[in-house]
């Protein structure tokens, strides 16, 4: 193993959960990995701009504010899965099965399954961080899908020293497409394939 490009992605995983068993519960919304981040850096960053004078200092001694409620679709046979509701992808009950894989190797080097309603940048920072620490992997770049690619994540990998490569957005839906054998023809000049845009 390699351990110096690592490339992470999620696939989904059907629950053994029906929609008939569902129901829905009120609860404290969780502070993930992630959240906890974010307000680090929200904290460092004001008082970064209160020590400039670019915005006043917040009251000190404020009350902290209870996290809100929220409605949560839980299964009575599957509390661990998550409901997933992404475009192309197959409403229902799932897990999302997040896989690292060594580049170099093709060596799957960490695997690490959330309920399936849970975003793929919320375990990613944990995960890198596992890779490194406790795996002892030198990873210098990661790969990842446009899912990956928002400002938290960026900072945070080049706090560990990592870059990260992401597929900018495209603004637009994205489709599967499948092209068939018919739609391109050998060209034994250009000794290559030609589709059918390129046949006039």
């Amino acid at each position: 193993m390699d351990g110096k490009v690592i490339l992470t992605d999620s696939t989904h995983v059907k629950a053994n959960a029906s929609f008939k068993a569902n129901t829905k519960v009120l609860s404290q919304r969780e502070t993930t990995d992630y959240t906890g981040r974010l307000d680090r850096y929200e904290a460092e960053e004001r008082a970064g701009l209160e020590s400039s004078g670019a915005i006043k200092p917040q009251r000190a001694g404020g009350e902290k504010k209870e996290s809100p409620k929220v409605e949560k679709t839980v299964s009575t046979t599957d509390p661990d899965a998550g409901i997933l509701r992404r475009l192309g992808k197959p409403e229902g009950m799932h897990y999302l099965d997040h896989q690292s894989v060594d580049a170099a190797h093709g060596i799957v080097v960490d695997v690490a399954v959330t309920p399936g309603n849970v975003n793929n940048s919320e375990p990613y920072l944990e995960r890198i961080e596992y890779m490194k620490e406790h795996l002892g992997l030198d990873i210098q770049i990661a790969g990842a899908d446009s899912a990956y690619g928002i400002s938290m994540i960026y900072r945070a990998m080049e706090d560990m020293g990592v870059r990260l490569h992401t597929p900018g957005e495209t603004g637009g839906a994205t489709y599967k497409v499948e092209l068939k054998r018919e739609e391109f023809r050998y060209d034994a000049e250009r000794d290559g394939f030609l589709c059918r845009e390129e046949w006039h």
